[in-house]
């Protein structure tokens, strides 16, 4: 065959793979599942996006960028899926809101979250802050000398290849447009909430039992990890008490005004910590928070420590029997995720001052406070019920 028959046919051969190469990649940018690019959102086509686990950073930081909140929440999923950045509060308050919070992730991404924000000019004048008591259970010591924040992220060459020239990329792009008629999907919001809506078809096949127990044992196993203590040696500071510290100390600083929010762990959890001997920990984690809320340089007068995690009705909310699997809990999905239901609630009463369960810690009432607390728990943990049977069945 002659030669130029040959280089005719790799020529429309290397013409058509690049022709090929650049519609997928038009296509993945157009219908854009992180929504880094800024294509317009279609209704039935691209409008609502995938919950996706890569990229996690780039997707909110380049929403904040072109929305550059005045309000901001910061944390774990719990913060994720609790607290909605559209909740009406906001508005009254003449804010506008994003949840910033990445699921697994500690106080210093919230710290360099905020420091990204900062840096372009998008200080929020409120923040919400969940603060995670595991994460600063068995913490390591701070290191002499604090390391530098990364840099915020950005759309380079290996972010397109990524995102736009890949089989990851067109897979996401499917799902996209698949889910766009689902009642349920797994998705994020352009504020960064997510509803965790997926869960619902899946406490209609296994029942919110399931959920709670699973979630009960991986806590158990993730604990048993950990060493016993918040502090990792006399006087020295963990990694995350810095990292709070750093972050209370450039929100305060920029003149935001700070709420720490302990989250409102179901009973369930509350009495396994008991039970697992760290209720005494936890209390005095809980008076750590609150010291270093005070010692930032505008005091309390800028930061709120607000304490949800006592028992009472709503953190007690009965856990479904295990083969009940028509019973949609009006609070929680498992004991340590709390719906948008019971967040809403929080978010009135930290906004707007409305009646909740909720308490503002103060240093003067804190240990009969904590002491307390702990007493509640304790007896709680004796009652005969339902809950202290199950609490006892994991631990045999």
């Amino acid at each position: 065959m002659p030669s130029s028959i040959w280089r005719h046919y790799l020529f429309w051969m290397l013409a058509t793979m690049l022709a090929t190469v650049g519609l997928c990649g038009a296509f993945n940018a157009f219908i854009d599942p992180l929504g880094i690019f800024g294509s317009p959102r279609i209704s039935g086509l691209n409008a609502t996006k995938p919950y996706l686990d890569h990229h996690r950073d780039l997707t909110r930081w380049e929403a904040t960028r072109q929305l550059c909140p005045t309000a901001g929440i910061f944390g774990n999923s719990r913060a994720e899926i609790g607290f909605d950045p559209e909740h009406p509060a906001f508005e009254q308050l003449g804010l506008v809101a994003f949840n910033h919070a990445i699921p697994g992730t500690s106080i210093n991404t919230a710290l360099r979250q905020l420091r990204w924000l900062q840096d372009i000019g998008c200080s929020p004048k409120v923040i919400i802050l969940g603060v995670e008591f595991f994460d600063f259970l068995g913490s390591p010591p701070a290191p002499s000398t604090a390391s530098p924040l990364p840099a915020a992220p950005r759309i380079d060459a290996t972010v397109l290849g990524e995102t736009v020239f890949s089989v990851t990329a067109l897979r996401d792009s499917v799902t996209t447009i698949a889910i766009q008629y689902n009642r349920y999907p797994a998705t994020l919001t352009s504020r960064g909430f997510n509803p965790l809506l997926n869960y619902i078809p899946e406490v209609e096949r296994n029942g919110h039992y399931a959920l709670f127990r699973q979630r009960a044992i991986e806590n158990l196993k993730n604990w048993s990890k950990k060493s016993p203590y918040i502090y990792p040696a006399e006087g020295k500071r963990s990694v995350d008490h810095a990292g709070l510290e750093a972050f209370l100390h450039s929100a305060t600083e920029s003149r935001s005004t700070v709420h720490l929010v302990i989250y409102p762990y179901h009973g369930q959890l509350r009495l396994m910590m008991e039970r697992a001997d760290l209720g005494q920990i936890f209390s005095d984690w809980k008076a750590l928070i609150l010291k270093a809320a005070n010692q930032t340089p505008a005091g309390t007068n800028a930061v709120k420590v607000w304490d949800f995690s006592r028992l009472n009705a709503t953190t007690m909310e009965p856990i479904p029997a295990p083969n009940d699997r028509r019973t949609q809990l009006a609070h929680y999905w498992e004991a340590g995720h709390f719906k948008k239901a019971l967040g809403d609630q929080l978010l009135d009463q930290i906004l707007l001052d409305h009646p909740g369960f909720g308490i503002v810690l103060d240093q003067a009432s804190l240990t009969a406070y904590l002491e307390e607390d702990q007493v509640q728990t304790q007896e709680a943990l004796r009652q005969p019920s339902p809950l202290t049977r199950e609490v006892d069945s994991l631990f045999d």
